[in-house]
């Protein structure tokens, strides 16, 4: 199921690549000129904040922006934002945020890819400032608009969005900043638990190890263990692949501990699911017989008989920098398991992601593209606004000339491939 979802991803690449680009949490940067308004676009001359507004103005560059997957739209304002005096305050200044500016709006988002344009639906939602509108700048909290269409664009790591917004009286310029993410793609993927010393450990706090770890030999003597997959497929199944041996205790009703045929239901036979709880950075195993490093530990305790093995299991997580190492300190009651897993490297399904990969001209086109690429391609493809694929050719050069007069004109997609990467550009036709 998982291959089927990757080739699915790879065929709406353009899509999923732009919606992308969008979802997840930004801030204002910390910079001068974060928020900057003038009579026209990239003229600042009216106003814009310095340097030291970040720190004076704190309780509005700490308010989060979150466009989320499932297309809903948050502002996370906390308990103090910045307020003005069209919204009651006396003066300016961080002050308790007022409705409906609040964040309580219920708000959806969706982008434009045509236009490069961010729209934010349900009043009292905003990005930047809440009284800018397309239309004007608000002067009562009670004339909050439900639609605010924003033009943005983004700098080539995708982790800055810059917006200039004409609200009628000149322009309103915001610059944000991406939040670094640990998503359910930092789950999604097969795990290992990492072959080093203390990849296993067990202690009456957490961080103290004081009463079993592994050491570097047990990655050997314990091979059996050591070569077990965690499973999280992109479709939400969880497994367990343990093969024909992994380590048994004697809870198990083992004479020793030792590596050995796996004891149902902790055998791999196990119907499972999973899923990630991102505001409590925890995962949860749903399936009797599902786990994570050793099957005897889960919330409340240890097992001691395979028949007690319980349906429900939530760690805690926390992943390395680059995403290829998850750690769990589980609270099973009576002290602390530490796990320390690394991930399996991706054997090609998924391509990396580079932008710079080829170029494609003329753009506008009328009868003839040209893509060119100082890399050898293995795969050109155009997609239609919906998705569908228009051309695909695998014979190719590494200056490939594609006749489009037969398509209708408009925009389109087009997508290369490497051995390892891919990437995806606009296409208009005129």
């Amino acid at each position: 199921m998982k291959k089927i979802y990757l080739l699915f991803l790879l065929a709406t690449v353009s899509f999923s690549t732009a919606f992308g680009q969008v979802e997840g949490t930004w801030k204002l940067a910390p910079v001068a000129q974060a928020l900057a308004v003038g009579p026209t676009e990239g003229d600042f001359g009216w106003w814009s904040n310095t340097e030291a507004d970040v720190t004076t103005r704190a309780c509005l560059f700490d308010d989060e922006y979150v466009f989320n997957a499932d297309g809903s739209f948050e502002n996370v304002v906390g308990d103090q934002t910045w307020i003005e005096t069209w919204q009651g305050a006396a003066a300016e200044g961080c002050a308790t945020p007022v409705a409906p500016h609040d964040g309580s709006a219920i708000a959806t988002w969706s982008f434009d890819e045509s236009t490069s344009e961010v729209t934010i639906e349900g009043a009292g939602a905003y990005l930047g400032l809440a009284k800018v509108h397309n239309n004007g700048e608000l002067t009562n909290p009670a004339d909050a608009v439900a639609s605010i269409s924003y033009p943005v664009a983004f700098s080539n790591d995708g982790m800055t969005m810059t917006i200039d917004i004409n609200f009628g009286g000149g322009f309103w310029h915001f610059v944000f900043n991406k939040e670094a993410a640990q998503e359910t793609g930092s789950v999604d993927g097969t795990w290992k638990l990492a072959p080093v010393a203390q990849a296993l450990a067990v202690g009456p706090t957490e961080g103290d190890f004081g009463w079993w770890s592994n050491t570097e030999a047990d990655v050997t003597t314990r091979a059996c263990l050591f070569d077990d997959e965690y499973v999280f497929n992109a479709d939400g199944s969880f497994e367990n692949v343990v093969g024909d041996q992994t380590w048994i205790e004697t809870w198990q009703g083992a004479a020793a501990e030792g590596c050995a045929t796996p004891v149902a239901p902790h055998d791999g036979s196990a119907i499972a699911t999973w899923s990630f709880d991102e505001s409590t950075s925890e995962v949860t195993i749903e399936g009797t017989g599902a786990y994570l490093g050793l099957a005897k530990v889960h919330n409340n305790g240890e097992l001691t008989n395979p028949a007690d093995a319980v349906a429900s299991i939530s760690y805690p997580v926390a992943f390395s920098n680059d995403g290829m190492t998850m750690t769990i300190d589980i609270n099973f009651g009576g002290g602390f398991w530490h796990f320390v897993f690394n991930k399996e490297a991706d054997q090609g399904s998924v391509k990396t992601v580079d932008r710079n990969l080829f170029n494609v001209y003329p753009n506008p086109a009328t009868n003839e593209i040209n893509v060119t690429s100082d890399e050898r391609l293995t795969n050109v493809t155009i997609l239609d606004i919906t998705g569908k694929i228009v051309y695909t050719s695998s014979e190719i050069t590494s200056n490939q000339t594609v006749n489009v007069s037969s398509l209708n004109r408009g925009i389109y997609m087009v997508q290369v491939m490497t051995d390892n990467k891919t990437s995806v550009k606009r296409l208009i036709l005129d």
